[in-house]
């Protein structure tokens, strides 16, 4: 009888595991989080919790493709996307008392991969608002003002393609790794990363066939399949 009870507790927690993934996250800076699904091209609202004691506990559902993307929106303005697993239990600190979110987590394939190609965008965001506060305290004369702007383009052009390379190189790190999908869409200052068809058309290929391989059935590769074809065709 004790065999049989320790082999369905065994079961229980096993099919617990399967269906769902832990989240034990401190934040700071925000009193309540809005949580919603990310279902391919759609997002589809889940729960809005209170963060209590800067504690954000819960177990998140995993959908039937098993691989499974959130997006944390917090009251003060920040937000974070993560992707979980079966037996996925992940740990983290949010600091969320900008915009602009400065986090750590571990604990999760998907959302370390989201984290490393999150990186980029965090350090490009301050760059651009560094640039924007200059231009603002400025009180360069009008033969000036050219000078300035042309430099800050060329401070962003640079940031631009150094953007673009660290993406690339957190890709090829986990070349396989669903989350890269998010990395094709990026933008530095609303221009986005991958744009041009002779240029990019060789990390269309090289990225997009792994995850299009491995993970054809996911609506998240299915949605880049066409994605990709539209940029390839234009």
């Amino acid at each position: 009888m004790r065999f049989v009870t320790m082999i369905l507790t065994i079961i229980i927690i096993n099919g617990c595991n399967n269906d769902s993934a832990s989240v034990n996250f401190n934040v700071e800076g925000a009193s309540n989080a809005v949580i919603v699904r990310i279902d391919g091209e759609h997002t589809v609202p889940w729960d809005t919790l209170k963060i209590i004691n800067n504690s954000l506990i819960l177990n998140l559902p995993l959908d039937s493709t098993l691989k499974t993307f959130y997006y944390f929106i917090f009251d003060s303005g920040a937000s974070l996307r993560i992707g979980i697993e079966p037996g996925d239990k992940l740990i983290g600190s949010v600091n969320a008392t900008g915009s602009l979110t400065d986090y750590k987590i571990t604990g999760s394939k998907l959302s370390e991969q989201l984290l490393a190609l999150y990186q980029p965008v965090l350090e490009s965001s301050r760059v651009i608002d560094s640039l924007d506060e200059y231009r603002k305290l400025s009180n360069d004369s009008d033969s000036n003002y050219v000078k300035m702007e042309t430099r800050h383009y060329k401070f962003l052009e640079n940031r631009y393609y150094s953007h673009k390379k660290e993406i690339l190189k957190v890709m090829a790190m986990d070349s396989s790794n669903l989350s890269n999908v998010f990395g094709f869409f990026q933008k530095v200052a609303a221009a986005p990363l991958f744009t041009s068809k002779e240029k990019d058309h060789i990390y269309f290929q090289e990225f997009g066939d792994v995850i299009i391989e491995k993970h054809s059935n996911h609506p998240l590769a299915r949605i880049f399949i066409l994605e990709r074809k539209r940029m390839l065709r234009e």
